[in-house]
């Protein structure tokens, strides 16, 4: 058993290359921002000379006055159209900045200020993500992501919390690879996941984006409304003879209301076909009504989605699971970027019915909600089935891309060997990904076969809680298909089970020796399916009295070991070393060291083969000022 430091010099934030992107962006923006004000100066001035210039043609005489006033008005709709660009590059380059921010912050040691911690997806009740800080603050959760729409946080979180079949883990392991390089279009999808999430952004008054100095919102919009709605069965598609109706009726209610006079009929006339389009406008209302509350709740943000479906329609890279995911975008009837295109044409006809007076009269004499509901429905027949699907890919992609960023964040970082097998867990300068590149320490762990444990002795805060952290993490990470920190790892596929930080549970009347005992039978019980265990123990029954505390942890120790199950537990109790003989021969004794020089105890943190050879809890009561005697007499 070895134990190798890590050092890495991180650079310092205002040198960092994050921060350099970061400020050539925000210059980008802020000169986007100049062109801006001048563009809209310009608009002004072309709207009051062709106002000026019309006013003077019409009440002034002035022959001139006409086609002055008619190029002005051709610049005024040409400055809008470049106007609207100038914006948009302007949004872009200030998204841009915010990426690089949060990237800087994730490689200096600030991510802890991310305001996306995942913290929506803790469960109580999940075997080992709260043991091992996957979700809420100081996550790792928090430290990788970057998905910013809820399909790539559900992705990221699907992906952490569950362990993926071998295959998919080499296939996602390939695919981030083959995006970590692409720093470029990572970050521009980032950058058009957080336009679907926030406002555009503006700069503040020290020329930093707005949406880096004040708090953000952090929960994405929730597409399911139009989702479900484009997953149902079409509604007015179906009655072929109310769509006859819609055609109809209103030629024949507009028809008449001119017409019927000149042709002999009553002046009246058009009242009948009108009364038939408010039986239809009535029948058509609930369901009209309906579709209008899923679209027009979600429908901005569901069109923001347009350009990342183009991005990742673009993306060509040697990655199987990319090409697959690819794919499955371009192979539809219609792509992503092309329905949303038409989705957001149909739905800007649907948004009359904002208009006031205006839509009461177009509903009523055109039957306008339900043409636009009819078209609608041409949408979801043609795309709504492949909706859900693309979403989830897109989810994936960003997933992939946080990972791949981690990669290129932390080249120091490896992507573990995945072998189908036997259980074993070997890594070498195994480190915990959360702590400090300068101060990380790196160890070597080696669980070779089945039936094989680490039994870590040491004193209070020497660094046993945080390995059996460091090997949980480095699992869950590996199993997810994400990079780990260290210099080499190789693992078979497990499941994980944890005994780590334990709570009690008021809500639940649940105290800690119960809750740790769960925990415990859970572990036990896991051994009984096909994928072998990995089990991480830490401090195991310390709600119970010595004897009954040596003689549980004992069995349990044992049992998980004669099931083929690997693992360590940490324990101040040197008794629990009396397993048998034949038990114990598959147990490997290591231990953490402490030194106490001039008054003060310090820690190397480094692994050590055999078990320790004492406690540091009465020498830490007297650092602290309690006067116990260290004899034991009272």
């Amino acid at each position: 058993m070895t134990a190798a430091s890590q050092p890495s010099d991180a650079t310092a934030p205002e040198r960092h290359p994050y921060t350099e992107r970061a400020t050539r962006f925000e210059r980008l923006a802020a000169a986007h921002g100049s062109r801006s004000r001048l563009v809209s100066n310009l608009r002004g001035l072309a709207f009051g000379t062709s106002a000026v210039a019309l006013l003077l043609a019409t009440l002034g005489g002035q022959p001139a006055g006409g086609p002055v006033s008619a190029i002005a008005a051709v610049c005024f709709v040409g400055l809008i159209m470049w106007h609207s660009r100038v914006i948009a590059r302007e949004d872009d380059a200030l998204r841009l900045a915010r990426v690089n921010i949060d990237a800087r912050a994730r490689v200096t040691g600030e991510w802890h200020a991310l305001p996306d911690d995942g913290a929506r997806f803790i469960a109580e009740t999940h075997p080992y993500a709260a043991d091992l800080d996957l979700f809420g603050k100081g996550s790792v959760y928090q430290r990788i992501n970057v998905a910013h729409t809820r399909f790539g946080q559900d992705a990221m979180a699907r992906f952490l919390s569950n362990t993926a079949e071998p295959d998919a883990i080499r296939a996602r392991q390939e695919a981030a690879q083959a995006l970590s390089p692409l720093l470029e279009e990572r970050q521009k999808l980032e950058a058009l996941s957080i336009a679907v999430v926030e406002p555009p952004p503006s700069l503040a008054n020290d020329g930093r984006p707005t949406s880096t100095t004040k708090p953000r919102p952090i929960e994405p919009p929730d597409p399911e409304p139009l989702l479900a709605w484009a997953e149902r069965e079409p509604w007015l598609s179906k009655r072929t003879a109310l769509i006859a109706t819609l055609y109809v009726l209103p030629v024949l209610t507009l028809g008449l209301m001119f017409l019927a006079r000149p042709v002999g009929l009553p002046g009246t006339a058009w009242l009948l076909p009108f009364i038939g389009e408010l039986i239809v406008v009535a029948q058509v209302k609930p369901q009209a009504d309906a579709v209008f509350a899923a679209v027009s709740s979600t429908q901005g943000a569901f069109l923001r989605y347009g350009p990342m479906f183009e991005l990742i329609e673009s993306l060509k890279l040697p990655s199987r699971l990319l090409a697959d995911l690819r794919q499955g975008l371009v192979s539809s009837e219609v792509s992503p970027s092309a329905s949303m295109k038409r989705f957001e044409r149909i739905v800007s006809y649907f948004e009359l019915r904002h208009g006031g007076i205006i839509h009461l009269f177009a509903n009523a004499f055109l039957l306008w909600d339900a043409h636009c509901l009819l078209r609608l429905e041409g949408w979801q027949k043609d795309a709504g089935r492949h909706a859900r699907a693309w979403f989830r890919t897109l989810g994936e992609v960003e997933a992939l891309s946080a990972f791949a960023g981690l990669s290129y964040d932390e080249p120091g970082f490896i992507w573990p060997e995945i072998v189908e097998g036997p259980a074993c867990f070997e890594a070498t300068e195994l480190a915990h990904p959360l702590l400090p590149a300068t101060s990380r320490i790196a160890n070597d762990v080696s669980l070779p076969e089945p039936g094989r444990a680490l039994l870590v002795t040491g004193s209070n805060m020497s660094g046993k809680s945080t390995l059996l952290r460091s090997m949980g993490t480095a699992a869950a990470m590996a199993l997810s298909g994400a990079p780990v920190c260290a210099a080499r790892f190789r693992l078979s596929p497990l499941v994980v089970r944890t005994s780590l930080k334990i709570s009690d549970s008021l809500a639940r009347g649940v105290s800690h020796f119960y809750a740790e005992v769960s925990r415990l039978k859970a572990a036990v019980d896991a051994t009984e399916g096909d994928t072998p265990v990995l089990f991480l123990l830490d401090e195991i029954l310390h709600g119970t009295n010595s004897e009954e505390r040596q003689i549980g942890a004992r069995w349990i120790l044992a049992e998980l070991l004669r099931r083929g199950a690997i693992g360590a537990v940490s324990t101040h109790d040197i008794g629990l070393c009396r397993l048998p003989d034949a038990l114990m021969a598959r147990v490997t004794q290591c231990h953490f060291r402490e030194n106490v020089e001039g008054g003060r105890m310090t820690f190397d943190y480094r692994l050590r083969t055999g078990p320790v050879s004492g406690g540091n809890a009465l020498r830490l009561m007297r650092l602290v000022g309690l006067a116990v005697p260290v004899d034991g007499s009272v």
